[in-house]
């Protein structure tokens, strides 16, 4: 059934520099779970057991914790080619550290950690890339966490608006770019209400900051847009 993926794995960080054609005899050394789920079905809990690492085929999936005052904070999504549940792996304890829902119908194709780290038993040529890459996502997740701290740091809603429009900026260098989550997941990234999320996005327009189309952002004024995030403005 994987075969019908081979596009989307070829895309995942998981299997880069991993040539097509040998792909399919990976995935025969690494015996992957494939599931399918429907729309707002949950794939994972919070403090389960972890059973395997999970790369998305098709649909989209949202990552959150539940605060303890009962409030859900959005961590991140995941679509089709991205990982999940690769950071705890590892770990002693070996459970999610988050709940996993789908934002739309989903296929989501599951790897054992030890199926990765281990001596392959075919002795596969690839796997030690496959490890490689293993350690090069765990690195770039680690990073990853670092900044979304530094967000947590930030003070004031419109500080952090501009610091993720900046860095996405940076990122693409582009002026005008996609919002990466919508809306109302921004406003759970931010631990804060839509309505506030929305009157400050207003705010910077009528400024002349930046313009909106729905999820489509235009940076209109790079220079004010460094001043909010230096507390300038």
């Amino acid at each position: 059934m994987h075969e019908k993926y081979t596009d989307i794995l070829m895309k995942s960080l998981l299997f880069k520099s991993i040539k097509r054609g040998n792909l399919n005899h990976l995935l025969g050394c690494l015996n992957p779970i494939i599931r399918s789920y429907d729309k707002f079905d949950v794939v994972a809990v919070e403090s389960r057991k972890l059973n395997g690492i999970g790369i998305v085929l098709e649909g989209a999936l949202n990552i959150s914790k539940t605060s303890l005052t009962g409030n859900r904070i959005l961590l991140g999504t995941a679509e089709p080619g991205e990982l999940f549940g690769e950071n705890a792996a590892y770990s002693e304890d070996c459970v999610w550290p988050a709940n996993v829902e789908c934002q739309s119908e989903a296929v989501v194709m599951f790897i054992k950690p030890g199926s990765i780290v281990d001596q392959c038993s075919h002795a596969c040529m690839w796997h030690g890339q496959l490890q490689k890459n293993m350690l090069g996502i765990l690195s770039a997740r680690a990073i990853k966490l670092t900044k979304k701290i530094e967000y947590l740091a930030i003070k004031g809603l419109k500080a952090k608006i501009g610091t993720y429009l900046y860095n996405i900026y940076v990122r693409t260098g582009n002026r005008e770019f996609n919002l990466p989550m919508k809306k109302y997941e921004l406003a759970e990234f931010f631990n804060t209400a839509r309505p506030s999320l929305s009157r400050e996005m207003i705010n910077l327009r009528e400024e002349g900051t930046i313009d909106f189309t729905g999820g489509r952002i235009k940076l209109l004024n790079i220079g004010r847009i460094e001043k909010i995030i230096d507390g300038l403005e």
